[in-house]
């Protein structure tokens, strides 16, 4: 019998069906469990293995099952649950902790013979505030009294925090929950209530449905000072948003985008929903966005929770995004769960795309497509590193599967699903999707399942052309040059590496789109390795990745490359794409700034807002690492690059002007008033946030971070104070996030300090400390201020935060500029292993030398820039 692989549990007996008891304590601070699981003994075995960390595990026994008593659940009509009764006299066993592998063993005093049996366990566990398992989660309600909620967070392997389990994805089983716990609170779980009953003592017990068959890690149940909104029946499923006392009127909008996402999908996946009701409830302190629990999805507040008038259309368009996100893994998640974690992209990619598939049609006018285009950039840096990683690939420990929670899952995952989409063609894909899930509802699935259902629908060679971009890492770059004879372009794959060249090799799905002598014409082409498309005339200029949707990069040759009118005419994605490209360029050391300066400066009228943020992030990166000599240089550069489109569209919005200008309006009131350091912008700036705090005028919510971001980038210890006093008094999540992020970017070296003090203070909430202490490791005191407080802090921040928070706080480090700063940093990190992904460690140090490397090329000189208008 092959050996079991380290901290994976035997498959001797597998659970059919949880019966899990909860009673919280009288100080609340802890609570008493047990859980029966009907289990099914496979093969003889004198010992049964569970999961369990940080629980106080009383007792345990394993009686065989007399009787069992099939029963259909509630909405899955093609599975059955099996509820076993104990037949002789429960068994007990020794209770053997096994702590490096997060597991607690059964061992008996004789062997279990196949079948079924009941397993009985008592537990007992704290309630802490550390954001995974079952913890506390405080907030100040209307009143100003601190109120707590308590909620779970299981993903990925903490349901074993909360009560001893069979914590792995593909030993899925029915649960039937009951919590006791004082009169007043609600009780919301992954199925509806069936029995709410007074036991005594001012306390009550909520009996909760069962569910469908679920993997533990999207069980969940929240108690607290919840206020619920109204229902709305989706084609007979219940819904409903719940806030914390006091939030009510911010649910509204949620309400709007949930009902939307939850009939949009159920319409595109042509599967009714697998659950008997769905509640959105947000939790004031929550480590990710949001967790995709069947029936009760939890958020962190500024992701569900909003004020239109007062949010942003951007911040508006991520909670649409990110509820529909949620909802799709009811789906891709819940009903057809990945086999191991190596397959998680199979969930998180396809939430990713079906988030912007049903947002589009939730508000059309947002272009929610060209706004992945960040996203895809992001995890094209991510993927073009040495440390980088394939999206699937082998998981063994507890970190290996945190570490999948990264650009590379999402948003490759979602990108390389988009191309597919688009090779394929819309209706084919869907139709293979939807027959992936059919086949594998209520059970488990591999990656090579959903290739062989696409394949089965289109007929074309999906899993020969997609392993490449799933089981390898990294991806490839297009050349296109001009061949030997007028008409022909010859395009040529290789694997694009920030440092060195790669090995890889791709099946690449392109669109190819060329000027013709004139006529724009397309071409569907499949490359591997390299081939060459003839045209039938000189061609003017070539996108090789036409309409931007291959997850590659493109390397054109000077005098085939659009520039000018021919670039202003293609879509955003590909202007974006092709923008990105040229810094990427830039940062491997095979072009200067000045050919990104450039492409840049021929945007011209500009007005789409996430072309100007693929602009904007790397000019800002450059004003903050470049010598003092070379900055005013590309301060001017920065006023050509963005004066046309503000001559444009100027400081006040103009009626009936598309949503669009809004927010590109915001960035480019950041670039001149930070990056080329305006003083007409800075001082327009100042006056507005002096008529904000006022009251006289307040900033629209769009333009509201892009002040603050001037604002701080001029402001002294009074400006400070008074972000930190809006944040404080703060009305809704989405102004107490933007007021909180502006701290960090005042420039001055005790500000940065006073920064990070306030990082860990009561004030702000764990799940905010680390983005706060990831701006000012970027910020201008990173080297000086923010690395120093990190080696001194990074235990405390390890205890506060989940290993995947603990990693974004540290990837501010990546823009860490300052070389003898970098080697310290190189050091501390060699001899102090974090509680975080290895991965995520290593790509922020390999950033950190790219970083480096840019500051020292910048320190030798800038060729020629735009000159002034």
């Amino acid at each position: 019998m092959p050996e079991r692989p380290p901290y994976r549990l035997p498959r001797s007996v597998l659970p059919r069906r949880y019966r899990l008891d909860i009673e919280l304590g009288e100080r609340g601070d802890s609570y008493e469990g047990r859980v029966r699981i009907d289990v099914e003994v496979l093969e003889r075995t004198d010992r049964v293995v569970l999961n369990a960390v940080g629980l106080e595990v009383h007792a345990a026994t394993v009686a065989v099952a007399a009787t069992v008593a099939a029963t259909a659940t509630a909405t899955a009509t093609a599975t059955a649950t099996a509820t076993a009764t104990a037949g002789g006299a429960p068994i007990a066993g020794r209770l053997r902790p096994v702590a490096d592998e997060e597991q607690v063993v059964l061992e008996l005093p004789e062997p279990l013979a196949p079948g079924p049996a009941v397993l009985d366990v008592r537990f007992g566990g704290p309630l802490g505030e550390e954001m995974r398992g079952f913890y506390r989660s405080r907030f100040t309600g209307p009143d100003g009294a601190e109120g707590v909620i308590l909620a779970t967070d299981f993903e990925a392997t903490n349901a074993r925090r909360a009560f001893p389990c069979f914590d792995e994805p593909d030993m899925k089983a029915v649960f039937a929950l009951t919590l006791t716990v004082p009169e007043g609170l609600t009780c919301l779980s992954s199925a509806p209530a069936v029995a709410d009953e007074p036991v005594g003592g001012g306390r009550r017990r909520v009996r909760f449905a069962e569910t469908i068959p679920l993997p533990t890690y999207v069980v969940a149940w929240v108690v607290g000072p919840l206020e619920l909104t109204e229902v709305v029946d989706v084609d007979g499923v219940p819904v409903r948003v719940a806030a914390p006392a006091g939030q009510l009127p911010f649910t509204g909008y949620a309400v709007r985008a949930a009902t939307h996402a939850l009939r949009y999908l159920a319409d595109y996946f042509g599967i009714a929903y697998p659950g008997a009701k769905l509640d959105h409830v947000a939790v004031p302190n929550f480590a990710s966005g949001a967790m995709e629990n069947l029936g009760c999805v939890t958020y962190r507040e500024s992701l569900l929770l909003a004020d239109p008038e007062r949010a942003s259309q951007p911040e508006l368009r991520e909670i649409a995004l990110t509820i529909a996100h949620e909802t799709s893994h009811m789906w891709f998640g819940d009903l057809a769960t990945m086999r191991w974690w190596n397959g998680l992209w199979l969930n998180e990619a396809f939430a990713t795309f079906m988030e912007t598939k049903a947002t589009e049609a939730f508000n059309p006018e947002w272009d929610v497509w060209t706004a992945t285009g960040p996203g895809r950039a992001q995890a094209l840096l991510v993927d073009g590193l040495e440390s980088t990683r394939p999206v699937e690939y082998r998981v063994e420990r507890p970190e290996d599967a945190e570490g999948m929670f990264d650009v590379l899952t999402y948003d490759k995952g979602g990108a390389v699903l988009r191309m597919l989409e688009q090779y394929l063609g819309e209706d084919t894909f869907r139709r293979g999707i939807a027959r992936y899930l059919e086949q594998h509802a209520y059970g488990n699935a591999e990656t090579s399942d959903l290739w062989d259902a696409l394949e089965a629908e289109s007929g074309q060679p999906v899993r020969a052309t997609m392993d490449g971009w799933i089981l390898q890492s990294g991806y490839p770059v297009v050349a296109a040059r001009r061949g030997a004879r007028a008409g022909e372009v010859v395009l040529e794959s290789a694997q694009f590496c920030y440092r060195g060249d790669g090995p890889g090799r791709w099946r690449v799905p392109l669109v190819v789109r060329a000027s013709v002598a004139g006529r724009v014409e397309d071409r569907r082409v499949l490359l591997d390795g390299k081939r060459t498309e003839c045209f039938d005339g000189p061609v003017d200029w070539v996108v090789a990745n036409g309409g931007g949707w291959g997850f590659c990069r493109v390397d054109t040759e000077d005098g085939l490359a659009p520039s000018g009118e021919a670039l202003r005419g293609c879509t955003p994605l590909e202007r974006l794409a092709l923008l990105d490209d040229a810094w990427a360029a830039a940062m491997a050391g095979r072009a200067g700034v000045e050919r990104f300066v450039g492409m840049a400066a021929d945007l011209g009228e500009e007005t789409e807002p996430e072309v100007w943020g693929i602009v904007g992030g790397p000019l800002l990166l450059l004003d903050r690492i470049a010598p003092s000599v070379q900055r005013r240089r590309l301060a001017d550069a920065v006023a050509v690059v963005a004066g046309p489109a503000w001559r444009r569209l100027g400081w006040e919005p103009v009626a009936g002007e598309p949503l669009g200008h809004r927010q590109a309006r915001a960035r480019l009131v950041t670039l001149l008033g930070v990056a080329a350091a305006d003083a007409g912008v800075r001082a327009e700036a100042a006056r507005r946030w002096a008529d904000h705090r006022s009251g006289r005028r307040l900033v629209e919510a769009d333009l509201l971070s892009a002040v603050l971001h001037v604002v701080a980038a001029g402001g002294d210890h009074d400006e400070f104070d008074q972000v930190w006093k809006a944040y404080l008094e703060a009305g809704t999540p989405q102004d107490r996030e933007r007021f909180l992020m502006a701290l960090p970017r005042f420039r001055q070296a005790d500000l940065a300090g006073r920064c990070l003090q306030l990082a860990l203070s009561p004030e702000v909430r764990s799940q905010d400390t680390p983005f706060v202490v990831h701006g000012v490791l970027a910020g201008w005191h990173g080297h000086d201020v923010g690395w120093p407080w990190w080696e001194a802090n990074a235990d405390e921040c390890a205890r506060r935060l989940t290993p995947q928070l603990l990693g974004r706080a540290l990837e501010g480090a990546a823009l860490l500029a300052d070389g003898p700063t970098v080697q310290r940093a190189h050091r501390w990190l060699a001899s102090h292993p974090l509680p975080t992904s290895p991965d995520w460690v290593a790509r922020v140090e390999e950033r950190m030398d790219l970083t480096v490397a840019m500051a020292d090329r910048l320190a030798g000189g800038l060729g020629p820039l735009p000159p002034a208008a």
